[in-house]
C-alpha cells in the first residue's frame, strides 16, 4: 500500500510540474483529432459512397459494399488513421511520464521522431496486433483512448438482446466475454512497452505483456480502480457544486435560468474534457511507473514558475464564450412538449408473453400510442402474430411458421420468463385493438415461402377493418414496401433498417426504423426535411429513451413504454434546465 502511495503521489507531482506541457500536447491532439482526423473520416465515407454509387448502406447491401476493392482499401486507410492517432496521443503520454520518473530532459521533437521510427510496422502484419488490442482495451480501458473516437463503438442493442434471449446465447455470451477480458486484461500493456522501448515490435511487447501480467498486474489493475473511482467522484462532485445555483435560480428567478443553463453547461464541458485529459495522464504515469518499477528522482533541472503564459487564459475564455452561446441556443430549442410517439414493441413484454393478446391489452392500458406487433403468412395464406421463423425459443418445439397452418399454431401454447400465452391470429389482435381504440403498427416478416397473394391479402384484410388509414406497416424487404405503398396510397409504409450509413434519399415510403446506433442529427434534420417520420428501436435504456424524446423523432419502440411515457410528460415547458444538462453530459451519466 506504501509503494502505492507513492507512486500515485509521484504522478501527480508530476502531472502538475510539467503542467505546461501536458496542456500542450492535449491542445495538440485535440485541433489534430477535430480539425484532421474526424473530418477525414468524413470525407472518406462520402468518397466511398461516390466512387461505388451506392446512396446509403444497410444490412441489405453491406455485404457487397464491403467487398468493392475500393471500399477496402479506405477502410483500411480509416483503420490506419485511428490506429495512428491513437499511437501518438498515447505514445507522447507514455514517453513523457518514462522521462519525467526517470529524471531525463526531453524534447517534443525527439519524442515525435522516437514515435516515427516504429511507422515501420503499422505497414506490416503485425499491425494486426495492435488492432486486436485495441478492440480487446476498448470495454476494459477505454477511458485513456481518444473519447470522441471510441466512446460510440458498441454492439448495437439488437444484437446484444437476441443472444441473450436464449440460455445457450447467455452462456455463449458469458464465456466469449471472459475470454476477451482476460487476454485484455493480459494485453493491457502492449502500446506503453512498445511506444517506450525504441527497438521492440508490436508482437515481442504483446509478449512481453502477457509475461508482465503473472506478477504485477494486479497491482496495477488496483491502482487504475483508484483513479477511476477518484475521477467518477469528482465529476458527479463538480456537477453537484456547479448546477447548485442554477437549481436555485430557476426556481426564484426564471428569467435568467436559460442563460444560466448555457454557462453552467459550458463550464462542466469545459471541466469534463480537462478532467479526462488528466485521467490519461494518471493512466500514463501509473502505468510507465508499475511497468518499469521507476522510483522517485530528483527534482526536474527547470521550473515553468518564472514564465507566464498569458494565451491561455485568454483562449479558454473565447472557448468558454463560444460553448456558451452554442448551448443557450440548443436549450432554447429543446423548450418544446414533444409529440414522439411511444410504440410498445411486440406488445407490454413486462408481466406478459410477447406478441400476444394479453400484451396487447397491457401496452393499451398503460398509454402506449402505437403497438407494435409481428406477422407471417402461414402456409394456407393466413397471417399469424409471430416473431421467430421457429417455435424453438418460445415453445421448445422445432415446427416452422410458413409451413403450418394458422388453426394448427393457436393451439400452441408459448413461455417466456415464467409466464404461458396462447399464439394469435392478425385478425384477433385488430379486432381487440379496434376495440381498445389503439393504432397497430405491423411488422411483415418474410421467410422467403410467402403466397403470390401477399400484399393483395394483407392490404384486403386491412381494408375490411376499415383501418388503411389508420394502422402503419414495416418490414425490412424495402422492394416488398415500395410495391406495397405503390398498392395502397393511403396506408402508411415504413423500412426496417438494422443498420444505415449514409443519407437516405428517394424511398418511395411513408418512414422509416432504424436502430439506435445508426441514429445522427444529420439524418434527423435531412428525414424532417423530406416529411418522412422517423421510428428508432429499439430503446430500452431511460438516457436513449430520454435523447430521442428530447430529439422530437416521430417514434420510439420500446419495451417499456410506461417508462417512455413518463419521461414525455416531463419533456415539456416545465422541465427544469438541471435535467436537460444532465441529460446532455450522457457520455458521463
Amino acid at each position: 500500500m506504501q509503494k502505492a502511495r507513492q507512486i500515485m503521489r509521484q504522478a501527480i507531482y508530476n502531472i502538475y510540474t510539467y503542467r505546461i506541457d501536458y496542456i500542450r500536447v492535449f491542445i495538440m491532439i485535440r485541433v489534430f483529432q477535430f480539425l484532421l482526423v474526424i473530418p477525414v473520416s468524413t470525407v472518406v465515407l462520402k468518397l466511398m459512397l461516390n466512387v461505388t454509387g451506392y446512396t446509403h448502406i444497410t444490412e441489405q447491401n453491406i455485404q457487397s459494399f464491403v467487398m468493392h476493392p475500393f471500399v477496402l482499401a479506405m477502410m483500411l486507410l480509416l483503420v490506419l488513421v485511428v490506429l495512428l492517432f491513437i499511437y501518438y496521443e498515447m505514445g507522447f503520454l507514455f514517453i513523457m511520464a518514462f522521462n519525467q520518473q526517470r529524471g531525463i530532459h526531453y524534447r517534443f521533437l525527439t519524442m515525435w521522431q522516437q514515435l516515427n521510427r516504429k511507422l515501420v510496422y503499422f505497414f506490416s502484419l503485425q499491425v494486426i496486433y495492435l488492432i486486436i488490442y485495441i478492440t480487446l482495451l476498448l470495454p476494459l480501458a477505454s477511458f485513456m483512448l481518444p473519447l470522441t473516437l471510441t466512446q460510440g463503438i458498441t454492439l448495437p442493442h439488437f444484437i446484444t438482446n437476441e443472444i441473450m434471449s436464449t440460455r445457450i446465447g447467455r452462456v455463449l455470451y458469458a464465456v466469449v466475454a471472459s475470454i476477451l477480458v482476460i487476454v485484455g486484461i493480459r494485453s493491457i500493456l502492449t502500446l506503453p512497452i512498445f511506444t517506450i522501448q525504441p527497438k521492440i515490435s508490436i508482437c515481442q511487447s504483446f509478449l512481453q505483456s502477457w509475461r508482465f501480467s503473472r506478477r504485477g498486474l494486479v497491482e496495477l489493475l488496483v491502482l487504475l480502480a483508484m483513479i477511476l473511482t477518484v475521477h467518477l467522484f469528482l465529476l458527479l462532485a463538480i456537477t453537484v457544486v456547479s448546477t447548485l445555483p442554477l437549481y436555485f435560480l430557476e426556481r426564484n428567478m426564471p428569467s435568467t435560468a436559460l442563460v444560466t443553463a448555457g454557462l453552467t453547461l459550458a463550464f462542466l464541458e469545459m471541466v469534463f474534457v480537462v478532467l479526462f485529459s488528466l485521467l490519461q495522464a494518471m493512466f500514463s504515469q501509473v502505468t510507465v511507473a508499475i511497468t518499469y518499477n521507476t522510483r522517485n528522482v530528483a527534482m526536474p533541472r527547470y521550473s515553468y514558475k518564472s514564465k507566464r503564459n498569458n494565451a491561455l487564459p485568454l483562449l479558454l475564455c473565447v472557448i468558454f464564450s463560444i460553448l456558451s452561446i452554442m448551448n443557450i441556443y440548443s436549450l432554447e430549442k429543446s423548450v418544446y412538449a414533444p409529440d414522439t410517439k411511444i410504440i410498445a414493441h411486440r406488445g407490454y413484454t413486462a408481466g406478459n408473453v410477447e406478441n400476444t393478446i394479453s400484451g396487447l391489452v397491457s401496452a393499451a392500458n398503460a398509454g402506449a400510442d402505437i403497438i407494435e406487433l409481428d406477422i407471417q403468412q402461414t402456409v394456407d395464406g393466413e397471417f399469424v402474430v409471430f416473431h421467430d421463423r421457429t417455435l424453438r425459443r418460445l415453445a421448445g418445439k422445432n415446427g416452422v411458421i410458413a409451413n403450418m397452418t394458422l388453426s394448427d399454431l393457436k393451439t400452441i401454447t408459448i413461455y417466456e420468463n415464467g409466464l404461458t400465452d396462447k399464439i394469435s391470429s392478425l385478425d384477433d389482435f385488430i379486432e381487440i385493438a379496434k376495440a381498445l381504440d389503439v393504432t397497430l403498427l405491423i411488422e411483415l416478416k418474410v421467410h422467403g415461402k410467402e403466397r403470390e397473394d401477399l400484399l393483395p391479402r394483407l392490404v384486403e384484410k386491412l381494408r375490411a377493418y376499415k383501418v388503411l388509414d389508420t394502422y402503419y406497416v414495416q418490414s425490412s424487404d424495402s422492394q416488398l414496401m415500395t410495391q406495397l405503398k405503390n398498392l395502397t396510397p393511403n396506408l402508411r409504409v415504413g423500412i426496417v433498417y438494422a443498420l444505415n450509413i449514409g443519407p437516405i434519399d428517394d424511398l418511395n415510403v411513408d418512414f422509416i426504423a432504424l436502430e439506435e446506433s445508426w441514429v445522427n442529427e444529420d439524418l434527423i434534420t435531412v428525414l424532417k426535411a423530406q416529411h418522412m417520420d422517423l421510428f428508432v428501436w429499439t430503446l430500452n435504456k431511460d438516457r436513449s429513451l430520454q435523447e430521442f424524446i428530447e430529439k422530437n423523432v416521430s417514434g420510439v419502440i420500446t419495451d417499456h413504454p410506461d417508462v417512455a411515457l413518463e419521461i414525455r410528460s416531463k419533456q415539456n415547458e416545465q422541465q427544469y434546465f438541471v435535467q436537460r444538462i444532465l441529460n446532455r453530459l450522457s457520455f458521463v451519466f
